[in-house]
């Protein structure tokens, strides 16, 4: 894992910033039909939401940093109940800087979700992310990830 050392840690207010700038990575593999700039809107305004919930309880927002290149990446997630009945922790947001890319960084934030999820006794982490999104999709499945639902999306003439 090159350039490491990194701290995990939850985001604090004088993060939100380099956070916020982080938020386009979240249209990566959204699917070309749809608007780019209702989906870049859309990512800025969970990236918000997710700065102003970290202070919940049910919510957290994590920090990736190094000491030489300062927010690398961040994971926010909330416990939450599946339809099912199930109390789950979601995975809503994680997004590792393009240069610190293939370091482990969005594996260390994933683990740090997890452990958050156990120490709240929740057993199962779901998220979702764009189909075209390779490179996520290959982190989650190297994870242990499986996928559960597909969506699908037809457009009327």
């Amino acid at each position: 894992m090159q350039g490491l050392p990194l701290t995990i840690r939850p985001a604090v207010p004088a993060d939100h910033d380099a956070v916020q700038a982080l938020a386009g990575e979240l249209t990566a593999g959204i699917a070309t039909w749809r608007p780019a700039d209702g989906a870049a809107a859309a990512a800025a305004s969970w990236v918000v939401d997710a700065c102003r919930a970290a202070a919940d309880d049910d919510h957290v927002l994590l920090v990736a940093t190094s000491a030489e290149e300062g927010v690398l990446g961040f994971a926010g997630a909330s416990a939450r109940r599946h339809f099912s009945g199930e109390r789950e922790v979601y995975l809503g947001e994680l997004v590792v800087a393009p240069g610190a890319r293939r370091r482990g960084v969005g594996t260390l934030l994933v683990a740090a979700v997890e452990a958050w999820a156990r120490s709240r006794g929740l057993h199962r982490v779901t998220l979702d992310t764009g189909s075209a999104n390779h490179s996520a999709r290959e982190l989650y499945a190297r994870l242990g990830y499986a996928e559960e639902q597909v969506t699908l999306s037809r457009a009327l003439s």
